[in-house]
């Protein structure tokens, strides 16, 4: 409750949330480290933030999610007096009872004043954390009679689009970038003035901040503007700062040849960096250039599977289905992994009700593959009508070997 950030703080922050640098916010990091070691509660608070996943801080850092422990911190930080753990805490579900009792603050409109005192003051941090205040609604906590004056969300966000996009704006100018998804948003809602002018202007003074911002301008020039040349442009703009996004994006431009020459080797490099990178869809795509041998990549079922795992473990998601696909065929083929026929049903069991999501030939492999299991009862119980329905269904899609398949079962009077 000392009304302002500390110089070491102020300084990390800048460092963390508005370099892009691996190192400037692994040393910002180190001196919030300090400052919470002398006792600063707004360091622990951003302590926290680091450590709650990339929604919260750039991955190019590498800091590790740890949302349990990232939690503790907050409530700490509340406790002994940071407003900004206050808010943060709040909106992350950690402002408890107990904490409430036990943060030197009267209520979160006191800790709300405070911060909106530092933004008003020119923090660009503070800015975007009042942006947030109105935007996820927990204005209604600092007023909560305002609450009876809204009949539903869309009138309570009428009201507050327009104050939370003056200070994400606010925010942009201080370099802060952590509201472009929010302020997206509220440009889209119809509840403030549309302008395209200004939406430009603050994606490209955005994108030269942070490569996230400049992944998004791709996405927006390539779904939006139809400027795929511009969007490939973003992307590798985006790619040479370290965005695993960006780069995944990069490789399925070179991959599929648009605006550009196809170039599966170019593609596989950006894939492979982003795979590395973290990135799962970038891992299936490594995954699947070693398992059918794309380009100068030389086929090797072990690497394929090793990076079919990869992205099917990825916490970040989106690639289960696709992976898991792929690891069925390793597993019942002995492709690169030990057979396992069990550990095959199970990739199998997974895939079954998502065949729509996968395409052609991995489609009809898993419908062929389904029906192998449940015909010879490997992995399951044998089940010769439920291997027979599989078969006709990928013989449907063109599968050459569930057609022999369906042969071998009527010369066998199954």
């Amino acid at each position: 409750m000392k009304g302002k950030y500390s110089l070491p703080v102020v300084k990390a922050v800048d460092l963390i949330w508005t370099s892009f640098d691996r190192d400037e916010m692994r040393r910002g990091y180190e001196m919030l480290m300090k400052a919470a070691q002398n006792g600063d509660a707004d360091a622990l608070c951003f302590i926290a933030r680091c450590h709650m996943g990339e929604e919260y801080v750039w991955s190019g850092a590498g800091f590790a999610t740890d949302d349990e422990n990232a939690s503790l911190l907050l409530q700490k930080s509340a406790i002994m007096g940071s407003a900004t753990g206050v808010l943060c805490a709040v909106r992350c579900g950690n402002l408890t009872p107990t904490v409430q009792r036990s943060m030197p603050f009267g209520s979160f409109k006191e800790a709300y004043e405070e911060i909106l005192e530092q933004a008003d003051r020119g923090n660009a941090f503070c800015q975007y954390l009042i942006g947030n205040v109105y935007y996820w609604g927990d204005y209604l906590m600092v007023e909560p009679e305002l609450a009876k004056q809204f009949k539903d969300v869309k009138e309570y966000n009428a009201f507050a689009y327009p104050i939370a996009k003056k200070y994400y704006e606010q925010s942009f100018n201080g370099r802060i970038t952590a509201g472009w998804g929010n302020y997206r948003d509220i440009l889209k809602s119809g509840l403030v003035d549309d302008d395209p002018e200004l939406l430009e202007y603050y994606f490209q003074k955005l994108s030269e901040i942070s490569p996230v911002v400049c992944c998004s301008y791709g996405v927006y020039l390539s779904t939006e503007k139809n400027d795929m040349r511009g969007a490939l442009s973003c992307y590798i703009n985006a790619a040479q700062r370290g965005d695993m996004q960006a780069t995944l994006n990069a490789g399925c431009f070179y991959d599929e040849g648009c605006v550009v020459e196809r170039d599966l080797d170019m593609a596989f490099q950006f894939y492979e960096i982003a795979a590395i990178g973290g990135e799962p869809g970038a891992q299936w795509q490594v995954g699947y250039y070693y398992f059918d041998g794309w380009g100068s990549v030389e086929q090797d079922y072990a690497k394929a599977a090793h990076w079919f795992h990869k992205a099917y473990e990825n916490p970040k998601g989106g690639s289960e289905v696709r992976a898991a696909a792929y690891l069925a065929i390793c597993y019942q083929d002995g492709l690169g992994v030990v057979q396992d026929y069990d550990m095959a049903f199970s990739y199998l069991e997974e895939v079954a009700d998502s065949i729509e999501e996968l395409w052609d030939p991995i489609n009809s492999m898993v419908l062929n593959a389904l029906g192998v299991a449940y015909a010879y009862g490997l992995g399951t119980e044998q089940d010769i009508e439920s291997g027979r329905r599989y078969f006709k269904a990928a013989a449907e899609m063109g599968s050459e070997e569930a057609e022999e398949n369906l042969r071998s079962l009527e010369q066998n009077g199954e």
